[in-house]
């Protein structure tokens, strides 16, 4: 069997060219391939060596395929998503978060002062009804008032410009619009 390597050493060597690229892999591979030919040969009688040669290098690359396989493949089942992933959102959803702060900025802006006032204190400040009407010298059902016409106009502005990516001309005529709806 020896002798039948060292005559198609060569041969096989191109051939294992086809499935490692790394030299030092094709000399492994040759290595493991001698060491099974001569078990093999010493077990029983080889009718066709070069043949056989080349069917032990074929089932050296093989198994080492399978082996490289496997690990990847235990690599990716390791990987879970939640040890890579955060719990921050998305940039998308970021812009998102900031276009509409941006609309209920410029719908707060489109309130009357004392309603812009009061619901600012109420909504964004937490200030009760009594602090608020105690702060503005104004009564508690005034307040109220206030505070639910700002929710409602808040929200009409919010929702007839939610599809809106950010102020722009189309947008301030719109915007002028509203001003004179309020």
């Amino acid at each position: 069997m020896f002798a039948v390597f060292t005559e198609n050493e060569s041969v096989l060597k191109k051939y294992l060219r086809r499935f490692a690229s790394s030299s030092h892999d094709i000399e492994d591979i040759c290595q493991e391939t001698v060491l099974r030919a001569l078990e093999a040969e010493k077990a029983r009688e080889i009718k066709e060596p070069r043949a056989f040669l080349f069917g032990i290098a074929r089932n050296v690359v093989r198994k080492e395929l399978d082996k490289k396989s496997r690990g990847l493949l235990d690599f990716i089942a390791d990987f879970t998503p939640d040890e890579y992933s955060s719990n921050e959102p998305t940039i998308e959803a970021q812009l998102d978060s900031h276009a509409r702060m941006l609309r209920f900025g410029e719908a707060l802006m489109v309130l009357p002062s004392q309603c812009q006032r009061v619901f600012v204190l109420k909504k964004v400040q937490g200030y009760s009804h009594k602090e608020i009407a105690q702060k503005l010298r104004i009564s508690v059902s005034t307040v109220e008032k206030h505070v639910a016409t700002g929710l409602k106009r808040t929200k009409e502005y919010m929702q007839l410009h939610q599809n809106e990516q950010g102020p722009g001309d189309a947008g301030k005529t719109e915007n002028r619009r509203i001003v004179s709806k309020f």
